[in-house]
């Protein structure tokens, strides 16, 4: 079968399936080219981030890890609720990790960060955890028990009100 040489329909303009491959092929060389010079000259951008592999994960695991976002915040089991003076900024929880019972919270406190993590060293072994050792800097606090691990940490708040930032981590093991 002939093709028409760049829309020309005269008669002898014709050319063959054989040098129309090649022309594409040729094309799709110069195409692959240009992509790769333009690759090096933006690796030259001092501001360019290097190629991220791609991870490649089944659709269970998409489904596995999606999250919900929480409109308020819920029960984490066996932890003492903050008696503070909080504002909740935001939660999420993940209902189908077959791994375990996963939920964050963050919140705002008008309380610093020292008022909140001893709070929670001693709420948390009045009510039965391991506390581990704390970061150098002390604004993590981490606590074990029966299975399950429960994480403070803590930053400085811009939000007038509030003077600090607490992130609560819950993860319950399935069992």
């Amino acid at each position: 079968m002939a093709l028409p040489l760049l829309g020309e329909h005269r008669k002898g303009t014709r050319m063959t399936t054989p040098t129309a491959r090649t022309l594409c092929i040729a094309a799709s060389a110069l195409f692959a080219l240009a992509a790769s010079a333009s690759d090096a000259i933006a690796d030259t951008n001092s501001n360019a981030k290097p190629p991220q592999a791609r991870v490649f994960r089944p659709v269970t695991a998409d489904r596995e890890y999606a999250c919900e976002n929480l409109s308020q915040p819920v029960d984490i089991p066996n932890v003492p609720t903050f008696t503070g003076r909080t504002k909740f900024l935001t939660g999420l929880r993940y209902p189908n990790d077959r791994s375990g019972y996963r939920i964050g919270l963050t919140f705002a406190a008008v309380e610093d960060e020292n008022q909140i993590i001893e709070w929670y060293r001693t709420a948390l072994t009045g009510y039965g955890w391991k506390l581990l050792d704390m970061t150098p800097d002390g604004k993590t606090l981490t606590a074990v028990r029966e299975g399950s691990t429960f994480t403070v940490r803590i930053s400085p708040n811009k939000q007038p009100g509030y003077r600090t930032v607490v992130v609560l981590s819950f993860k319950a093991v399935a069992r």
